[in-house]
């Protein structure tokens, strides 16, 4: 067998460990799944990992750091055109794919989307300090982003704190629904960020916007 650096082989064994957890849930996965798919033996995934469920934490972890990232990514600010000259259309295209880069960093696979939204959910008080780490700077990045476009003119007066927690929850829950649908469903998340966006920009857009054509 060739020699991995260990960096490498943790990540292949996360890589692995999201599939099993997906397709089998947490619950019903063990370790012995975990190595089978990694093509390693117990004593290599013990060199990493305590059990499984510091395998799920380290799954966590990996998805709050690329959160992190794209928050530090995003420090500088946005330069808005005048809102008198820019339509509600374009309004909304434009916070929809801000929404999409999102939405693509938390969930970057299907796999890691099942994860999240259901099976880590409600399992142990480390597990929910993780999810909720998650959360709170998902609804960060929207409350910047919300307030950066009201010093812009774009949305209207409102509490932006209030409004960046609805956007996470409803795409949370939207996302989950359609996880729902079936087990092989994939979620199409350029529609999920178009129509989560225009769901709230609607109620959030200033009347400053310059009317459709």
């Amino acid at each position: 067998m060739s020699y991995m650096r260990s960096e490498a082989r943790a990540r292949q064994i996360l890589a692995c460990a999201k599939q099993v957890f997906a397709e089998r849930g947490f619950h019903a996965a063990n370790i012995s799944h975990i190595c089978e798919a990694a093509g390693i033996g117990r004593g290599t995934l013990y060199q990493y990992f305590t059990n499984k469920r510091s395998v799920l934490t380290a799954i966590l972890r990996e998805t709050l750091q690329r959160v992190k990232a794209l928050m530090e990514r995003q420090e500088a600010d946005v330069v808005y055109a005048p809102p008198e000259k820019v339509t509600r259309a374009q309004a909304i295209a434009y916070s929809a794919a801000q929404l999409r880069e999102l939405l693509a960093v938390v969930f970057e696979d299907e796999e890691t989307m099942r994860i999240l939204l259901r099976e880590a959910v409600g399992l142990d008080v480390d597990i929910e300090k993780v999810l909720g780490e998650i959360d709170e700077m998902l609804i960060a990045i929207v409350e910047r982003s919300l307030r950066a476009a009201h010093r812009a003119g774009f949305v209207r007066d409102l509490d932006v704190r209030a409004a960046a927690t609805m956007v996470v929850g409803g795409v949370e829950k939207l996302a989950l629904a359609a996880l729902r649908e079936g087990v092989t469903s994939t979620v199409d998340l350029d529609q999920l960020a178009y129509e989560a966006t225009k769901l709230h920009a609607i109620g959030t857009l200033s009347d400053r916007l310059k009317p459709e054509d």
